[in-house]
């Protein structure tokens, strides 16, 4: 109740106020018009204006990450070339350490194999000659019990 009292005071004096019962005239209407076209004008000038310095910061945006891509792709260039090239090396190292050795081995074998088969000829030789030798020793032993 306390609370009424000021509230409808408060509600009386707007209404009864002289700009409650104003009207617009169409001079009025005509400046508000005016002023909501010039405001209107300037948002476009600065939206405008916005556009222009986004598409710039856009492109400024664009050609730096070119930049960046393009070093980027070429640094992963050089290190693929480079883990390319280090793999290779590996490869021929891992084909020097298996490879000589078993050339080493092979060239040793087939040479011991050579020696071995020259070897075993010779010893066939020998054995063809002891036979020849047998031989001519019955003959020999032979002919001298023929003699005696």
């Amino acid at each position: 109740m306390k609370m009424l009292g000021p509230f409808l005071v408060i509600v009386g004096l707007l209404c009864f106020s002289t700009s409650a019962f104003g009207e617009l005239s169409v001079e009025d209407l005509e400046k508000i018009r005016q002023i909501v076209d010039d405001v209107e004008v300037r948002l476009g000038k600065r939206i405008d204006d916005v556009e222009v310095r986004l598409e710039k910061r856009i492109s400024e945006v664009k050609i730096e990450l070119d930049k960046r891509i393009t070093n980027e792709i070429g640094a992963l260039g050089k290190r693929i070339d480079f883990q390319g090239h280090l793999i290779i090396a590996l490869i021929v190292a891992i084909i020097a350490f298996v490879a000589v050795p078993m050339g080493v081995i092979v060239y040793q074998y087939n040479r011991n194999r050579d020696q071995q088969e020259a070897e075993i000829r010779a010893i066939r030789d020998q054995q063809e000659e002891i036979k020849v030798l047998r031989q001519r020793i019955e003959e020999l032993e032979r002919e001298r019990l023929i003699e005696t």
